[in-house]
């Protein structure tokens, strides 16, 4: 069993129903156990267009699993295509965005597939929920949890909620 981090974002139809969605599509997965679950935090879309988007709710899980990387991947992709989500455009508006953030300690780099995320350090939407359940753990390659927040303390995020069930 690996421990794994998922990021769980949406600002399209209801976000706080696609979340409480996602989140049981994940428990549910086969061979997968979940831990945990941060609240549920509200951040500004980010765009590359400045096209005006739906602020996003944002959350992160902790699970436990038998999926290799790459069929949890996989599993996680099928969720987001069940919740209506659309691959139109880079960091448009989404029903659904699923992201592994960790895969127990490992490091991995294929074409489908960046672990840990790519983008983690610069994203106080995924890191400050992250410290909420998992404050001691290592990030390979990457300083603390701690330090990687305290380097991105000027972008807004709000705790709007717990997790329903």
């Amino acid at each position: 069993m690996t421990i794994c981090y998922i990021a769980l974002g949406s600002n399209l139809n209801q976000p706080l129903q696609q979340l409480n969605a996602a989140k049981q599509a994940i428990n549910n997965l086969a061979e997968t156990k979940l831990l945990a679950c941060s609240s549920i935090y509200q951040s500004q879309a980010l765009t590359l267009d400045n096209e005006p988007q739906n602020d996003y709710l944002n959350a992160v899980l902790e699970i436990e699993t038998e999926l290799a990387a790459e069929p949890l991947l996989d599993a996680l992709l099928k969720i987001e295509t069940e919740q209506g989500r659309s691959r139109q455009k880079r960091w448009g508006a989404r029903t659904l965005d699923l992201d592994i953030l960790l895969y127990g300690d490992q490091c991995i780099q294929t074409k489908r597939l960046t672990v840990p995320h790519i983008e983690l350090e610069n994203r106080k939407f995924v890191l400050l929920p992250l410290f909420q359940i998992a404050q001691n753990i290592s990030i390979p390659g990457e300083r603390t949890l701690k330090e990687l927040l305290s380097a991105i303390s000027d972008q807004k995020i709000v705790k709007v909620s717990e997790f329903n069930g």
